[in-house]
């Protein structure tokens, strides 16, 4: 993509390495008068193509074993900078997650080139996907000054970087959506499974349903959601009739599915049935049998909807054993997490119809629409996050008064309203957002409850 004038100007005299080998973004293009990220949904402001990834050196890990070192390479930086805000990113530039780290590296530089004035630098720094990675990338993020540390992504890293980041006076926005990693000075941004399930549910009980299943893999993640699902109808005054777990082999998931939906009993409740019916010789019992020979069991499932807390493959071979062991889903609503909104979800006809809670739609804002035009691809899930967190920190620094990461800003009630919807950081760590509901349908998915506009309505 052509570099034009203006951002080369504009990186000449921002993006510098350090002896430490970070590279620093700098030099955005809006005003300290711009409207607060808190307000409303902050629009595009790109007037102007953005340079691609290439300019971008990928700030290297002294930590990381490599076959062989490339040169120090060490400038002069402008007059003036000293005084700019520095706000640290931590993402896997290296190494086996290499590619989501520069995925998401590439919206949030979509957001410091639409919103940052020519105060603050955003700096991008190497976690190997490691947890001793992110260690020592936190290390070098304080060494620089740093005022705010944006990542890492996975708890692992957190936990490695989160120690340094707290000894310094600092407060870090991770990207994880793991709640035991969360605590006072370590916000989670991350769109966790419990706000999902605990929104959906709250909506199923709300339409009607009163007699709920739960489907969860095995292992911690299953764990947490069946947990959520518990307190969830509990609230909303549901019951859970039956639960199950499953491992990812396909006859696993078939038993999983066999047991939930009593499909023995069931079975044999419909065999027994036609051996009563085969008996009588008249009309009325011969029409009777006729019908039942098309049917598998007889009566109905226990409950009225059903948890299934999985996606991709696993949710596919899902929805082939729900009509094998004849869960109807035409009657049973199905209740999903917010990677439901996948492209092709809806060709699978048993999970057309399921309900799912998302952070809102972002396929066509502004944000999207300029990440397409300048990359030429989608930008990952986690794009809209790191847009909303890197346009929260350049916002922020450009308050009168000189840059807010304290604990009461970050930690505001009303939150914070970015492209994936409203937000907000509750001081023990975990987070807060507002998710619509949307139902699967053949070509997609379609919005059929918003999500919150301001956490106050909730709170009243």
């Amino acid at each position: 993509m052509r570099l034009y004038s203006e951002i080369a100007l504009a990186l000449a005299t921002a993006l510098f390495l350090t002896a430490c080998k970070n590279t620093v973004i700098g030099e955005g293009r809006n005003k300290p008068e711009a409207a607060p990220l808190m307000e409303a949904n902050v629009p595009s402001r790109l007037q102007l193509p953005l340079p691609s990834a290439a300019p971008l050196a990928a700030e290297l890990n002294r930590g990381a074993t490599t076959e062989q070192a490339p040169p120090r390479v060490k400038l002069t930086p402008p007059a003036g900078i000293e005084n700019r805000t520095r706000v640290a990113i931590l993402l896997p530039l290296s190494g086996g997650r290499a590619e989501l780290g520069r995925a998401v590296l590439d919206a949030a530089k979509l957001a410091f080139f639409e919103l940052a004035d020519s105060d603050f630098e955003l700096r991008p720094y190497d976690t190997a996907a490691t947890g001793q990675g992110a260690a020592n990338a936190a290390e070098r993020a304080v060494a620089d000054g740093v005022k705010l540390v944006i990542g890492p992504i996975y708890s692992a890293a957190v936990l490695g970087a989160a120690p340094i980041v707290r000894n310094a006076g600092l407060n870090m926005l991770a990207f994880s959506n793991n709640r035991l990693v969360a605590e006072p000075g370590v916000y989670l941004s991350g769109l966790s499974p419990e706000s999902q399930i605990e929104r959906v549910i709250s909506y199923a009980a709300q339409r009607g349903v009163r007699q709920l299943g739960v489907l969860t893999p095995r292992g911690a993640f299953g764990d947490r959601v069946l947990e959520t699902a518990r307190r969830a109808a509990g609230k909303a005054r549901i019951a859970i009739v039956r639960s199950e777990k499953f491992g990812p082999a396909t006859d696993d998931i078939a038993r999983a599915v066999h047991t939930i939906g009593n499909y023995d009993v069931r079975r044999a409740a419909l065999l027994k049935q036609k051996r009563a019916l085969a008996k009588r010789q008249d009309e009325v019992s011969k029409r009777a049998l006729a019908r039942l020979k098309i049917l598998d069991t007889l009566g109905p499932v226990s409950f009225d909807a059903l948890v299934v807390a999985t996606s991709g493959e696993d949710l596919l071979k899902m929805a082939a054993q729900l009509g094998n062991f004849d869960i109807d889903t035409k009657r049973v609503r199905l209740l999903g997490l917010a990677s439901w909104a996948a492209e092709g979800t809806g060709r699978e006809p048993a999970l057309v119809g399921g309900w799912f809670a998302t952070p809102p739609a972002a396929r066509d804002n502004d944000f999207a629409r300029n990440f397409r035009a300048i990359y030429e691809k989608e930008p990952h899930p986690l794009g809209a996050n790191a847009y909303d967190l890197v346009a929260l920190a350049a916002i922020l620094s450009s308050q009168e008064g000189g840059a807010k990461y304290d604990k009461a800003t970050l930690t505001s009630p009303t939150g914070f309203a970015g492209i994936s919807g409203l937000f907000r950081f509750l001081p023990n760590g975990l987070s807060e957002r507002g998710l619509e509901v949307r139902e699967v349908t053949p070509g997609g998915s379609k919005m059929i409850d918003q999500a919150l506009k301001n956490f106050k309505l909730r709170e009243n």
